[in-house]
This record gives C-alpha cells, sequence and structure tokens, in this order.
C-alpha cells in the first residue's frame, strides 16, 4: 500500500520536477522496482539545453520527416522523394575520371581550393550559361555546395528576423526551411498554369508596402517547378521581372531542372536571369540533378560586388568546394560526355513521365487532377475540396505507396487537398504498380 501512496505522490509531483529541469519515465513495479525506476530515468536537462540561439529554438522538425519514415518501409512504393534515377549515375565514367585525375594531379586536387571554386569550373559553369542566353563574367560565378547552400546564403545575407520574402504557394520546401530559420516571414503568391499569378503578385506587393513592409526578394522556380512541374510562360517571366523594377525587388531564380525539359525548347526554359540587365536576378543553378545529388555541386551568378559577399560568407561555412569533385565535372564537360548525358536523361525522365500520367488516367477516380509537366521530376495532385491529402497518405502507406502531402509547401501549410508525386526515382513497371495502388486506396478514400 505504501508503494502505491508513494507513487501516487511521486506523480502529483511530476510538475514541480519539470520546473527545476528534470525529465522523467515512471514505471509500475514491485517492491523495490519503482526506485531502481525513478533512478535510471530521471535524469537532468542536457547542459547545452539553455545555451541554444532564438534562430536555433525556432527550428523545428516537420510532420514531412515522419511521413518520410513511413515511406521507406519495406515493400513501398515511394513517390515521395526527389532523388534523381540511381541507374543514370555516370559511375563508370566518374571512376575512369577521378582514377586519372588522382595519378596525375592527386597532390593539387586533395590540397584547399579557392573559395570562389575552381577557375575551369567557372568558365564551364560560364558557357553552359552562355548556351541559354545568360552572358556573366567569370567574378559573377560562386561555385556552393548545391544550390541549397546557395538559398541558405541568399537567406544569411538578406534576412533580419521578421524580414518579409516572397515565394510561390506552392513553394520548394528546401527554400521554405532556409528562409524559416533566418526568422522570415513568407508570404505566398498562389501560382497559374503557366506560372505564378502576376496579378496576385502585385496586389501583395502593394498590400505589404501599404502596411510599411517592403519584401527583400521573389523566390521562383520557373523550370519545371519543384512541386507542380509549372513552366512558367515567357510573358509571366517578363512580367516578373518589371515588377521587379518597378517595386526595387530582387528575384531568386532557382534553375535547378532547367536542363531536364521533355522537347522544350531553348526559348521556352530561357531564364529569367537572361534578361536582366541591372543585376536584379540571382540565379541558382546545380549539377545535382544532370550529375548526381551525391557530388554537392551548384552555383550562384549574381553581380560581382555581391559574389563577393556571398564568398566570404561561404568561406565561414565550408572553406571551400571540392577541389576534386570540380575537376571531375569539368572533365566530364570537356569529352562531351555530360551534354549526351543530359539527353539520355531526358529520354529515361519523359518515359517515366509518361508512365505515370498514363497511369493517373487509368487509375484515379473522378474529380481528381493532375498536372502533365513538360520537364522536371514532379507531378502535382488535387483531390476535391474538404478532403485531407495527410489522410489519404495513411490509406496509401495501408496499400505500399507512399507520396508528399501537399499542404508542407505552402508557407502556411494551408491548403490541404494536394499531393507531390515524383516520377524521376522508380522504373515505368513499378510507377504503374504504385499509381495502381494509389488510384485504389483513392478511390476508398473519396467512397468513405
Amino acid at each position: 500500500m505504501r508503494r502505491k501512496v508513494f507513487s501516487i505522490a511521486l506523480k502529483d509531483n511530476v510538475s514541480f520536477l519539470g520546473e527545476q529541469g528534470f525529465c522523467w519515465a515512471l514505471t509500475e513495479g514491485e517492491g523495490c522496482d519503482i526506485f531502481r525506476d525513478i533512478h535510471s530515468n530521471i535524469r537532468r536537462k542536457a547542459v547545452w539545453e539553455g545555451k541554444l540561439s532564438k534562430r536555433a529554438l525556432g527550428m523545428k522538425g516537420s510532420e514531412i520527416r515522419r511521413l518520410f519514415r513511413l515511406s521507406m518501409q519495406p515493400g513501398v512504393i515511394s513517390f515521395a522523394g526527389g532523388l534523381p534515377d540511381p541507374g543514370s549515375f555516370p559511375r563508370e565514367e566518374a571512376a575512369s575520371v577521378l582514377s586519372r585525375l588522382l595519378r596525375e594531379r592527386g597532390e593539387v586536387l586533395l590540397q584547399y581550393g579557392p573559395a570562389r571554386g575552381d577557375e575551369e569550373l567557372v568558365e564551364v559553369i560560364r558557357e553552359r550559361m552562355g548556351r541559354r542566353g545568360m552572358d556573366v563574367g567569370p567574378r559573377e560565378v560562386l561555385v556552393v555546395s548545391g544550390a541549397q547552400q546557395g538559398l541558405d546564403l541568399c537567406a544569411k545575407l538578406f534576412l533580419d528576423p521578421g524580414d518579409v520574402v516572397l515565394v510561390e504557394a506552392p513553394s520548394f520546401i528546401g527554400a521554405l526551411g532556409a528562409f524559416r530559420n533566418y526568422q522570415a516571414e513568407m508570404v505566398g503568391v498562389p501560382m497559374e498554369e503557366d506560372g505564378v499569378d502576376l496579378g496576385a503578385l502585385e496586389r501583395t506587393v502593394e498590400g505589404l508596402l501599404g502596411e510599411g513592409r517592403k519584401p527583400k526578394f521573389f523566390y521562383t522556380i520557373p523550370n519545371f517547378q519543384n512541386p507542380t512541374g509549372t513552366l512558367t510562360s515567357q510573358e509571366k517571366r517578363r512580367g516578373v521581372l518589371e515588377l521587379a523594377r518597378r517595386y526595387d525587388l530582387l528575384v531568386v531564380e532557382d534553375d535547378a531542372y532547367g536542363e531536364l525539359g521533355f522537347g522544350t525548347s531553348d526559348q521556352e526554359v530561357r531564364p529569367i536571369k537572361a534578361m536582366d540587365g541591372e543585376g536584379r536576378v540571382i540565379y541558382l543553378g546545380s549539377f545535382s540533378k544532370i550529375v548526381s545529388p551525391g557530388i554537392r555541386l551548384g552555383w550562384m551568378a549574381g553581380p560581382e560586388e555581391l559574389i563577393d559577399r556571398f564568398e566570404m560568407a561561404k568561406q565561414m561555412l565550408d572553406v571551400c568546394p571540392s577541389p576534386l569533385i570540380q575537376a571531375m565535372v569539368v572533365e566530364l564537360h570537356r569529352k562531351g560526355f555530360l551534354d549526351e548525358h543530359v539527353l539520355n536523361l531526358r529520354e529515361i525522365y519523359r518515359s517515366r513521365r509518361d508512365a505515370m500520367v498514363s497511369s493517373l488516367r487509368r487509375h484515379m477516380p473522378q474529380g481528381v487532377r493532375w498536372t502533365e509537366p513538360l520537364g522536371g521530376f514532379y507531378v502535382w495532385v488535387t483531390i476535391p475540396e474538404g478532403r485531407d491529402a495527410l489522410d489519404l497518405f495513411h490509406m496509401a502507406v495501408e496499400r505500399k505507396v507512399a507520396f508528399v502531402i501537399g499542404s508542407a509547401f505552402y508557407p502556411d501549410e494551408s491548403v490541404r487537398n494536394v499531393f507531390r508525386l515524383s516520377f524521376c526515382h522508380e522504373r515505368e513497371e513499378v510507377i504503374e504498380e504504385g499509381i495502381g495502388r494509389l488510384g485504389e486506396a483513392t478511390r476508398a478514400f473519396l467512397s468513405g
């Protein structure tokens, strides 16, 4: 009896222990077991817990992480991650090039390199940008550890707590996370079939200016947007740049998918940066989608003085990009392999896009809509209003298929009846099987 009374008394004082910085786990037991349980499970807070900065305390794990773990269960066909096709990675070519580079230049390439990036790679980047209408000088390029680092650098240099950033709604989760980590306020602007709603963009800017809050920049993914797959029209690209001029905004243009169009013309995918005569557009490019994400190599392009500042900030993060990996990409480009590889990737992803879209037509019930992208990795699906894609997700996982819920791609997570499917990772027959399972789950969900 006394053991029970003691246990109740201790539980009644749990709030007091919490205020004193203790964590606990109580376990019912016989005899002295309860004392052992208390002793082994009560601990003081870690010494670092009271030392975190306000910015670090504001970094929150998202529900998406938990859902991704569910999508990785054995037997689940996952359309969740934007993972490039692993079978397309240039393993043999990379191994051959790296072996030769290490034999011939190993002492240099395994050493520290320039913080701004290897000069030869910068020339490769300038050449590839020039083909697409962008004329940039050698001092206007900064090599970064993937375009994601470029997003973080934009946030680091431009954003103070409370600053306003305009983003497409929906937009790339990685960008939203980077801006959120610097305590920015993100304001979403709705998307249309051919890109951002320019009228809504202007009204949003006017409204913010009327409140005395001037946005720092507009973040956009004009080519095969993540998550919708949308290709922004050239007319709207010009409109974005004109609004940026009129209201003195910067534009951060993320072009990770620009070379992965399925039959699109060079003019259709011409970046906003190609129209920029004022240095108003900060351009982000990436080798992750056209070589492999594991090499962690991308670049930023902008005015020289601004790139100087980005370089100083980047040097404090990782000192320099890998000289060895940069040299490998230079060699793959010079051999002509990279251009040929991009052509092959377009056909691989076009075929998988076709498999996904045709399977959606066969298996999805009435009332479900989806995009049919002209490039990139993603299809965006809309279910009827009033339905929550999170509920559908759990039914889908029971049938061994997974996707990413769409609310995570909105700054306020307000839109619930959408989700993203990635067609880049799985083979056509697996896509067809997975969409069949998803169609079955969706029919059951909408009829329930």
